[in-house]
């Protein structure tokens, strides 16, 4: 029977037997009934409602021992729970828990809908906890799932329910305690969920796409790309069965799109980030002002925007990741709880702007939103360390724009509470000794004070020791412990200008402190510290001081280096070049006979056709062009 057919029948059978007559009560229930039925089918609020009016008029006329009265209380107690979900009136959701209580009481072990109870009770207190965040709530909703699992054997019709539900409930206790057991029983839940429903199910993609977030979340936690890979294949199949009409499309376009982000992350692959962009600017279209996911998708497509720029450097990405912050920044007002992120981001891209075209008011605005970032992530915040190491970055910027010494010291002050917060295994523990050294020199360099400098060296030592060869950021480390311990040599005459025995050991133990039995590598850290030297002076990435302690360095690495080291051909060459380079800019003749005589020597210890010996030709014709 048509649903509209059916209500207008039980409403003939109502008026044929109204509420104080025999029977009254079922007229009432079956009415109520077919509005609630016609109501999931056409989704009018006033079925709902009058559905509401005439279960409560039902069940005052069904006593305690009426046995159809735990029916009653359910059925009300699912209207309400429903016009919750439309209005988001509290006291719907207040009453509809208790009234499934009270069903829940009158439906013992033993009872064919016990089950049923269970599992809607356990869905009510999951809904308010995600409304007031009520931790027993979730605790309460996973103890009355495990019950309804347990009615509810491998042949039941509603077990993937139950098992979808509870894996819900366990993800969410996960993101409050990050116990990684609740993780992963909810990965275990959601396959099994995934496994009961089979083509032709009413809502194939919801399990695809709760387990796709469950998977990447434990990504997050083991860093497997195993599970991001899965995650992402998840999300695609799902995505299949989410036209473009279908109401939670947008969540699906931005999981995907989160997943890719996160692979880029990992691997490097523009096309994952394009992707990533172009679909979570399909989530965005899907999410109008009002809707409560379009602060996320504006955040998530800004940082995508802005990981874009750092790779590709086109300014409009930045420019649009801006917008968007700014975007999503309004949407979190201060008792957000990712309002922080939002601040935290836009300062970052402000900051990259400043670097891009110089303008101080973005250096000034992302300092006071690092500082109201920093704000809302006090002591034990899992975000706090970056929050510090940012803002030092941005006050060591407005110092190095404004030599204001106030800026300096807040920036050595937070790059030391940054440091604090990364013991000696967290992966950005170098940034930070890094970054400090800098700092400390810079203020060396301001007053003169030796502790200063022999700190800054320490530290970038310790900086260096976690840059192997092969890392991207060892350049750096070695180009800016050479500046400090030049400082020091210039300070403190650390090198000597004459050929003493000791010099040369003098020297290379000011990079890497060693025994004697260690020379051997300390020397080898000393050309480290030359070759990043030379590569700086061929991108004419140097001053004139570079070039004098590139030259230094180079003589006494090329002391240990005799006639018959492989290496010394290299070394030779190095230190032409170098001589050669401060013939260009402060012409003295015995600059560049040295580089002729060195690269000569340099050609008679190479092999024809070697690679080094044609780059040692080119530079020595180079250089006896330079005499005329």
């Amino acid at each position: 029977m048509d649903v509209t057919d059916d209500v207008s029948h039980k409403r003939e059978n109502l008026r044929r037997c109204p509420p104080w007559r025999d029977g009254g009560d079922v007229a009432l229930f079956d009415l109520a009934y077919a509005l609630y039925q016609r109501f999931e089918k056409e989704h009018k609020i006033d079925d709902l409602n009058e559905a509401i009016t005439l279960y409560r008029d039902a069940l005052e006329l069904r006593p305690v021992e009426n046995h159809e009265r735990s029916l009653t209380l359910h059925n009300l107690a699912l209207c309400l729970s429903n016009r919750y979900y439309r209005h988001g009136l509290v006291d719907d959701l207040e009453e509809a828990i208790t009234l499934g209580r009270a069903a829940l009481n009158l439906r013992p072990p033993g009872h064919p809908s016990r089950d049923v109870s269970l599992f809607n009770l356990a869905c009510d207190f999951r809904t308010r906890f995600a409304k007031k965040a009520a931790i027993r709530d979730l605790e309460e909703a996973i103890e009355l799932h495990r019950s309804a699992l347990e009615l509810r054997p491998t042949t039941h019709p509603q077990r993937s329910e139950s098992l979808h539900e509870l894996a819900l409930c366990l993800s969410n206790r996960y993101d409050r305690h990050g116990l990684v057991d609740d993780l992963e029983e909810a990965i275990t839940l959601g396959r099994a969920a995934l496994d009961l429903r089979p083509p032709g199910h009413p809502w194939p993609d919801v399990p695809l796409f709760n387990l796709a977030y469950y998977l990447s979340r434990r990504f997050e936690e083991k860093a497997v790309i195993r599970d991001l890979e899965e995650a992402i294949e998840l999300h695609r199949s799902a995505l299949e069965l989410r036209p473009a009409t279908h109401p939670q499309r947008s969540e699906l376009l931005h999981g995907l799109a989160f997943c890719l982000s996160n692979r880029y992350d990992r691997r490097g692959l523009v096309d994952d980030l394009e992707e990533a962009i172009s679909l979570g600017r399909a989530a965005l279209d899907l999410r109008p002002s009002g809707h409560p996911g379009r602060g996320l998708s504006l955040f998530d497509l800004a940082c995508d925007l802005s990981r874009r720029f750092a790779k590709k450097e086109t300014i409009r990405d930045l420019e649009e990741a801006i917008e968007l912050h700014r975007s999503a920044l309004e949407l979190r007002p201060a008792t957000h709880p990712q309002r922080s992120e939002s601040l935290h981001e836009l300062a970052l891209c402000l900051s990259n702007r400043y670097d891009r075209r110089g303008l101080v008011d973005d250096l000034e605005e992302s300092i006071t939103l690092g500082r109201a970032a920093l704000d809302l992530r006090p002591s034990g915040h899992p975000s706090r360390g970056l929050s510090l190491f940012n803002l030092a970055c941005y006050l060591s910027r407005r110092f190095m724009k404004k030599a204001t010494i106030r800026d300096l010291e807040e920036s050595i002050e937070l790059h030391r509470s940054a440091l604090e917060l990364r013991p000696a295994t967290h992966p950005r523990r170098s940034p930070s000794l890094h970054e400090l050294a800098l700092r400390l020199s810079d203020r060396y360099d301001r007053y003169g004070l030796v502790n200063d400098l022999e700190e800054a060296i320490t530290l970038g030592r310790a900086a260096l020791d976690l840059h192997p060869p092969g890392h991207p950021d060892r350049d750096a480390s070695l180009f800016d412990l050479a500046c400090a311990i030049w400082k020091k040599f210039r300070k403190q005459a650390d090198i000597p200008r004459s050929h003493s025995a000791d010099s040369p050991s003098q020297a290379a133990s000011l990079v890497c402190p060693t025994n004697s039995d260690e020379s051997g590598q300390a020397v080898e850290n000393l050309a480290d510290l030359v070759n990043c030297f030379v590569r700086q002076i061929s991108c004419n990435q140097y001053a004139v001081v570079d070039l004098d302690m590139a030259i230094t360095l180079c003589r006494y690495v090329l002391q240990f280096r005799p006639t018959g080291h492989p290496n010394r051909a290299s070394s030779l060459h190095a230190l032409a070049q170098c001589l050669a380079e401060r013939f260009c800019q402060q012409p003295a003749i015995g600059d560049l006979d040295d580089a002729i005589a060195l690269e000569e020597e340099a050609l008679q210890l190479l092999m024809h056709g070697d690679p080094d010996y044609n780059m040692s030709r080119r530079c020595l014709t180079a250089y006896l062009k330079m005499q005329f």
